[in-house]
Parts: C-alpha cells; structure tokens; sequence
C-alpha cells in the first residue's frame, strides 16, 4: 500500500513538473510577443535615452539594448517563432549603430571615448558569434535578416577597433574623430520615438518574418532608433 502511495506521489509530482515548465515556456515567450510587460519594458528603455543628455551614457544604454534585443532574437528562434526575429533583429542593428553615433558625438565634444569603444568592440565580437551560431537553426528564408545583422555587427566592431587603434598610435586625439569638427557646445541628442502599444514587442506591427535584402526602419520606433 505504501509502496503505490509512493508511486502515485512520484508520478503527480513529474506530471506537476512537466506542467509548470509548459507554462513557463509559454509566459517566457508571451513575454516576448503579447505581454503589457514587455511594452512597459521598451517604454522604459526610451524613457531612459530621451532623459541622458550624456552621449557617453547614451552609448552605454545603446550597447545593452542591443544586448536585450539579441537575447529576444534567441529567445524566438528557440521556439520556431521565426516571424518575431526579423524586426527585432533590426532593432539590434539600429541600437548597434546608435551606440557608435553616440560615441561620435562624445569624441567631437573633446570627450576620451576609448571605454565606450571597448565596449563596443568587446559586445559586437560576442554577437558576431552568436548570430553567426543562429544561422544554422533557422530556416532558408530566415537568413538574410540574420546576415544582415551579422555586417551590422562586424562594421560596429571594426569602427571601434580600427579608432581604438588610431587612438592607441596617437594618430588621432581620443576627443576628437577624424572629420568632425572642434569640440563646442554639446548638442541636444535627438529624441527617440517610444514603441508602439501594439500587442507585439515594440518594433513588431507585422510579424510577417524576416524581411528583405534591404531592410527598414521597423513600425513602433525601436528604442534604439531615431525620433523626428
């Protein structure tokens, strides 16, 4: 008797299981689709970039939301939800190239930008393996969004690489890059439009999958992008 009371017991408990981490599966990717929570977080993002008037600080906030935003690409391709991935991988790309925009905008205020240039560099080394990883679990029409992001990447590791070198040689003063003009009086960054209400992430109006060759700006204005 005891001994099928203890059967019973191990088998309600492995069914128990089994059943949380189904609902676990599911609310992590509600998260990333149809969450209210998921707005409030990209809301925040914005909220933080349109209240730094630091371009150096900017930066930083650009480089960990492309982070974030690599995470979700993981996160959906994981579960076959391919449709999601493309218009949050351009929302990587967008954060990548806000960050070097950024960083531009320190070095011609005569700030030293070697850290924020590091950090690029150390970040897109790390995603350039990450997607290049991704390639192989996603389906044919899945990757050019994916290569995409790849040279994205590449071209963000490359810039910093190659400044941090010059820097390094003394070929260029660390606050002021090559082609921008004397330091003055620190402009005011452009506001960054916050992501839509929609019942997909910020970025995501359509989720028709990835899109083509040429790309776009994704509807719901990406924290990392440009407000008017």
């Amino acid at each position: 008797m005891k001994k099928m009371v203890l059967i019973k017991s191990m088998i309600y408990a492995c069914l128990y299981f089994i059943f949380v981490g189904a609902v676990f599966a599911q609310e992590e990717l509600k998260t990333l689709s149809d969450d209210p929570f998921y707005q409030a977080k990209r809301q925040t993002e914005t909220a933080k970039l349109n209240a730094s008037f630091d371009p150096l600080e900017r930066a930083t906030l650009h480089t960990g939301y492309a982070e974030e935003r690599l995470a979700e690409v993981k996160a959906v391709v994981s579960k076959g939800r391919h449709e999601f991935a493309g218009d949050l991988l351009k929302n990587y790309e967008t954060s990548i190239n806000g960050a070097v925009d950024e960083i531009n905008r320190a070095q011609a205020q005569g700030r030293d930008v070697s850290e924020a240039l590091s950090a690029v560099e150390r970040s897109t080394t790390k995603h350039t393996e990450v997607l290049t990883d991704l390639l192989g679990k996603v389906p044919e029409e899945a990757r050019p969004a994916i290569k995409r992001a790849i040279e994205v990447s590449k071209r963000g590791r490359n810039t910093a690489l190659d400044r941090l070198e010059r820097i390094q040689r003394g070929e260029i003063p660390a606050g002021k890059p090559e082609g921008v003009g004397p330091p003055g009086k620190p402009e005011r960054p452009e506001r960054v439009e916050r992501p839509g209400r929609s019942g997909i992430p910020g970025g995501i109006d359509r989720p028709g999958g990835f899109g083509g060759p040429g790309g776009g700006r994704p509807g719901g204005g990406p924290p990392g992008g440009r407000g008017r």
